[in-house]
């Protein structure tokens, strides 16, 4: 279902389970996105959020969100508003982001202080922080993000080639 009003983009109703974290970040946290738009989503959580916070959203569900050509699980976006969410016994808070970057790269974990290289560009980190994924590409902060901008098919190329081709 879809809903207009003064955005810049329709929003369409859907209900999905999804992960989130600050990219600083340990672990994930549970949240339920209850709708989205192009450029954006609104989800809710127990947990409120500073704005301005930049945050890793993975959707926890078969089907990707289907605004575009290529559907994406996986987000980058960054927090704009965050209220609580009235009446209920558990304080809830209703969150809503603007997506930075939108990807197929399944993010994992952020580990400080790494001593392996980054599998991309072979460059320690010092004093860095790097990303793990999921798959168990180590990324500095640098090759993560273009990882992210590469398009589906030269991404998935790519992470093949680096993890030595294994399925």
């Amino acid at each position: 279902m879809t809903n207009t009003t003064g955005r810049s983009f329709s929003r369409n109703s859907d209900w999905a389970p999804v992960l989130y974290a600050g990219y600083d970040s340990k672990g994930y946290r549970q949240g339920v996105m209850h709708n989205y738009c192009q450029d954006g989503m609104y989800f809710e959580s127990d947990a409120p959020l500073p704005p301005h916070l930049d945050l890793y959203i993975k959707v926890r569900r078969q089907q990707p969100i289907d605004f575009e050509p290529e559907p994406c699980k996986n987000f980058r976006a960054k927090v704009k508003w965050c209220r609580q969410v009235a009446g209920g016994e558990v304080p809830l808070y209703g969150i809503g982001v603007q997506f930075t970057a939108k990807s197929h790269l399944a993010y994992g974990t952020n580990i400080p202080n790494s001593n392996r290289p980054c599998d991309f560009c072979e460059q320690r980190g010092a004093g860095r922080l790097f990303h793990q994924t999921e798959t168990g590409l180590l990324l500095c902060p640098d090759c993560f993000h273009h990882m992210e901008a590469l398009p589906n098919s030269i991404e998935t190329a790519l992470e093949r080639f680096l993890l030595g081709n294994v399925v």
